[in-house]
């Protein structure tokens, strides 16, 4: 019996197990510029290079352990995870290192996205790869480079060199993290998700990442935090939204990349806005917000309940404003979203994940079924109406494939949502805990 992650279900081994549709590649070629398609076929050729092998470490590893333990570690280092997490650090006091951790975590998640929709290389095929997960959207995205690795190896270095250079601790805890973080990336090959150029490909991005904040991060601070910050920082982060590269496929990855640099907005101006707040500064220091002894430990997790249930709110509130608001503002739909817009072969419009409901494949990426069963001349007719080739005005503004899911309400209302989400940590968070008596005494 299939263990109980596999997304291909089927016992015969020889039976077609799931597929997404992609664009045809004649659209790649009259679309993506030489040098983009050179790019795109170097990593293409590699990851068909290593199917067989990647198949093959299935095959002779494989077991429900395994599959539990590799699962586990790709949800300790999934976004969601962070979203949790990251939070926290402020809760915890940890001040600069926690602004540089969250910058360092979520511009990694930017610039492999961004990666990610340039290239357009697909995840190894299944078959002859077993796909492992318990988030079968992330089969909707692209593979090279993997994510998951850029962030978990950015994060563990800025955190090493904290712990190093700046907290003193022993060689072994620094050791410990980058144990786990092995056990992330190998995850990532062993569950078939990704192919050992994506994961050196994210090594890579991650790394050269944590090692250019370590660098520059206190003069990055000290920008932020003077007097035109903000708008420093909304520059910045316009100039990097402009900069994500539309693809052909319908890539939830310039979604992720719009959330993360979004929360990294909030979180600018949150600091930005504390720092100018001289009466909750603990001991006159503004550059962080202290999880303090002179607190009780109910006080210290009350404010931990505090900040998620902020957080929480905020999301649930603020989503349905900001999509209204941003329709009347900018009305044009996102080809998923359009009425009577047809889903994607074999699938019924169904609410799921954020990302995959809107790319209409949520049902069966969540079934595990995908297109297996569709007619072949039903897919060929979907893959001309929803993948047609641009035309040479489309190409020259860039208007094809994701732009109109960049351009749609939905995602232009992130922008305020998950800016919210970093304002919230920044400062509405050490306010409540003025108002409400959880700051630590002096």
């Amino acid at each position: 019996m299939p263990p109980r992650f596999q997304l291909d279900e089927d016992t015969d081994a020889g039976a077609k197990s799931p597929q997404f549709v992609k664009a045809p590649e004649k659209a790649y070629q009259a679309v993506y510029s030489p040098t983009r398609q050179l790019l795109r076929r170097m990593i293409v050729d590699e990851v068909e290079r290593e199917m067989a092998l990647l198949a093959d470490i299935q095959k002779k590893y494989r077991t429900p352990a395994l599959d539990r333990l590799f699962v586990l570690t790709g949800m300790l280092g999934n976004h969601a995870f962070f979203m949790l997490a990251l939070p926290f650090l402020h809760v915890f006091g940890l001040g600069v290192f926690a602004r540089g951790l969250t910058f360092v975590v979520l511009w990694s998640v930017y610039l492999s996205g961004v990666v990610k929709d340039y290239i357009s290389a697909p995840r190894p095929a299944s078959p002859p790869v077993a796909q492992i997960t318990q988030s079968p959207a992330h089969t909707l995205e692209y593979g090279f480079p993997s994510s998951h690795t850029a962030y978990v190896v950015a994060s563990i270095a800025y955190c090493s060199y904290f712990m190093q250079s700046v907290w003193s601790t022993h060689f072994l805890w620094p050791c410990a993290l980058w144990a786990v973080g092995l056990l992330v990336v190998l995850g990532r090959i062993y569950c078939g998700l990704h192919s050992f150029i994506d994961v050196a490909g994210g090594a890579v991005i991650g790394l050269a990442e944590a090692l250019a904040f370590i660098v520059l991060y206190d003069r990055i601070d000290a920008l932020l935090l003077s007097a035109a910050g903000p708008l420093y920082i909304s520059a910045f982060v316009y100039m990097a939204l402009m900069a994500i590269p539309p693809s052909l496929d319908l890539c939830p990855c310039c979604i992720d990349s719009v959330c993360a640099t979004s929360v990294t907005l909030g979180l600018a101006i949150g600091a930005w806005i504390y720092a100018r707040l001289p009466f909750l500064w603990h001991n006159g220091r503004h550059d962080r917000i202290a999880w303090d002894g002179s607190l009780t430990l109910g006080q210290n997790l009350l404010r931990c309940l505090l900040v998620i249930s902020l957080i929480v709110a905020w999301k649930l509130a603020s989503k349905p404003v900001f999509i209204r608001l941003a329709s009347q503002l900018a009305p044009t739909l996102s080809t998923a979203a359009k009425p009577g817009a047809s889903p994607a072969p074999c699938c019924e419009s169904d609410t799921g994940s954020d990302t995959a409901s809107e790319l209409g494949y949520a049902k069966a990426a969540r079934d595990g079924r995908g297109f297996k069963d569709c007619d072949s001349a039903e897919v060929a007719a979907y893959i001309e109406k929803n993948y047609p080739i641009p035309t040479s005005e489309s190409i020259r503004t860039g208007r094809y494939g994701t732009h109109e899911l960049m351009a749609s309400p939905e995602n232009i209302a992130r922008v305020p949502i998950y800016a919210g989400i970093g304002v919230i940590a920044g400062a509405i968070a050490p306010l409540a805990y003025h108002y409400l008596g959880l700051l630590p005494i002096p």
